[in-house]
């Protein structure tokens, strides 16, 4: 007959295999991890990068235009200016021509997405700081653009335009 201490071993035994086994398993499929990625790129078509982002799909390097007609109807010349080192998007947008820093600049497949700010004021009322966000879908040539345009004295709708490869 088997004592009270000998069933509990005998029961922990069998969790520790079972969680062995377990950990075996998972260790296997990391192991394969890129195998898969590389099945599911073929399958898809896609680039995916283990990380699950996209490696991007377009070098967006060099300058763009885009003539953008705000929400306020005013129509102006922008110019962009990127740069990608590793998914990482950096440069310049100008904002009503004048030039701005590329703040959170990331693209990820075809998509590209990043932010610039600008400040405004009101009359003698303080400045209040200003978030532009850009979003886009980049063809070899053409970025479509949706900018949406948060903080400040007024709210804003989106505004789409389209941004041409002006050189690389």
């Amino acid at each position: 007959m088997a004592t009270k201490s000998s069933k509990r071993f005998a029961k922990l035994r069998r969790y520790g295999i079972a969680i062995v086994a377990a950990i075996a398993g998972v260790g296997g499929v990391a192991g394969n991890l890129g195998s898969i990625v590389d099945l599911w790129d073929k399958v898809t078509g896609s680039s995916a990068s283990v990380s699950g982002e996209a490696l991007p799909s377009v070098d967006i390097g060099g300058t763009w235009q885009g003539e953008v007609t705000y929400d306020w109807g005013d129509t102006y010349t922008e110019t962009f200016v990127f740069r990608l080192e590793a998914g990482e998007v950096i440069g310049t947008a100008s904002f009503l021509q004048a030039k701005r820093g590329i703040l959170d600049g990331k693209m990820s497949g075809d998509k590209l997405t990043f932010v610039t700010r600008t400040q405004e004021r009101l009359g003698d009322e303080p400045w209040k700081e200003v978030e532009h966000r850009y979003r886009g879908i980049v063809s070899q040539d053409e970025i479509r653009f949706i900018l949406q345009t948060v903080g400040g004295y007024s709210s804003h709708v989106p505004v789409e335009f389209v941004a041409k490869r002006v050189s690389k």
